[in-house]
């Protein structure tokens, strides 16, 4: 499917932003291995969240979908049953990575595979050095890093160091080591993406699981541990909020509301709502809901880590900021559903931007932008980047293989729409 985005102005209205996916799959694991029913309201149901119930359902719990947006889920207790086919986790990273680390937490061979983003872009090679640290055993078929992946358990426990410079990894390992047999004392090297290790951590708190975090980069997890049921309403994803956000910024005669937005959660993309303050948005928030308007920007230099899934929407801004914008410690964004900093490198350069590409993020100077004929790369986050791109430019832009938003953002397109923005499916 391709979507055709034409430029745009006055976008007004209200927005309604979808569920957070983090807290959402979170939620659904820490439920499949609690004790009990648990129920979850209003997750964010896409094709992960259905792949997910899939694999936990092969390893043992019960998922099903009760009254609209409600499910139930009667979990293993932490009992996993090894499952009697091959895992496959689709285009989902969190899957592979936490279904890998949880296959350790069964006693029989466990294999996990994925479309070509997840057999050679998606790192693996540091989750399974340390689930054989730790006592398991793990490999890649191909010896390459990637899947697929082939998981014996059991987990252990004892020592291991971990590459951190992606959250999921170190994410999958800390709920494995909850389950372990013994204690895991776990050290981070390179350790980033904290908001998203943060939030694993506020659902181990939340469950009760005992542990200890040194700034981190180093972590002590009590194994055999247990839970009980839960219920548990999932917050709106700021991730998805900033397109409307930003849209409503770089186009003329705009003012967007989106209601429903928890600014104190636990979600590290939230924080970029201050970032684009700093560069003089009109955002405002009363309560729970959030006014953005059109506004006039200034670039500046951004580390990205915190909220890394905001890279590519962030060198939009970029183009729309006065001077140069540089945005730095973003090299994880090379392996997630496709290279972001190349893509993004190309996708603004053939909209007629000024960027330069750097090893772990870019240089964009403010530049006039036109319409393109543009790749998705398979990635919804580039989609829906793309879209706000071509809304602020001139003329039209065609975005090849639209159809991948419906991984975050199902309606997206039906929902920009309801505010005045100027696309159409083809």
């Amino acid at each position: 499917m391709d979507l055709v985005v034409s430029s745009s102005s006055g976008l007004k209205g209200s927005i309604r932003i979808p569920p957070n996916k983090s807290h959402s799959f979170r939620a659904l694991v820490m439920a499949a291995l609690a004790e009990g029913t648990s129920t979850i309201h209003s997750p964010a149901v896409s094709n992960d969240w259905m792949r997910g119930i899939e694999a936990l359902e092969m390893f043992g719990a019960q998922i099903n979908p009760k009254a609209d947006r409600v499910w139930e889920i009667i979990g293993t207790g932490g009992k996993l049953k090894t499952p009697d086919d091959i895992v496959d986790c689709g285009n989902s990273g969190i899957i592979l990575r936490f279904f890998m680390a949880l296959a350790a937490c069964c006693e029989g061979y466990t294999i996990l595979s994925g479309d070509h983003s997840l057999r050679h872009l998606r790192l693996c090679q540091p989750l399974v050095d340390s689930l054989n640290a730790l006592g398991a055993w793990a490999v890649c078929s191909k010896g390459d890093g990637h899947a697929p992946i082939v998981v014996r358990g059991r987990l252990r426990g004892g020592h291991t160091e971990i590459d951190g410079m992606d959250s999921q990894p170190l994410s999958a390992l800390l709920l494995a080591a909850s389950l372990a047999d013994a204690p895991s004392d776990i050290v981070v090297k390179r350790a980033g993406e904290k908001p998203w290790v943060n939030m694993t951590l506020d659902w181990m708190r939340r469950c009760g699981i005992e542990f200890s975090n040194t700034n981190f980069e180093h972590y002590r997890v009590r194994g055999k541990s247990h839970w009980k049921g839960f219920e548990y309403t999932v917050p709106l994803d700021w991730s998805a909020a900033l397109y409307p956000i930003v849209a409503a910024l770089v186009t003329p005669n705009s003012a967007v509301s989106l209601p429903g937005m928890d600014y104190n959660d636990s979600q590290g993309d939230r924080m970029v709502v201050e970032i684009l303050r700093e560069m003089g948005a009109q955002i405002d928030i009363h309560g729970d809901t959030v006014i953005a308007r059109t506004s006039q920007l200034r670039g500046r230099v951004i580390d990205c880590n915190d909220f890394i899934d905001q890279f590519m929407l962030l060198a939009v801004v970029g183009a729309f900021a006065e001077g140069e914008t540089v945005l730095t410690n973003a090299e994880v964004c090379r392996y997630k559903e496709c290279d972001r900093i190349t893509a993004m490198a190309q996708a603004l350069k053939a909209m007629g931007a000024s960027v330069q590409e750097r090893p772990d993020g870019l240089v964009i100077r403010q530049s006039p932008l036109h319409g393109a004929n543009l790749d998705s790369k398979d990635d919804h986050r580039m989609v829906m980047t793309l879209t706000v791109a071509g809304m602020a430019g001139r003329g039209t832009t065609v975005i090849q293989g639209a159809e991948c938003v419906k991984k975050t953002f199902p309606n997206f397109a039906e929902q920009m729409q309801g505010i005045g923005a100027e696309l159409q499916h083809n």
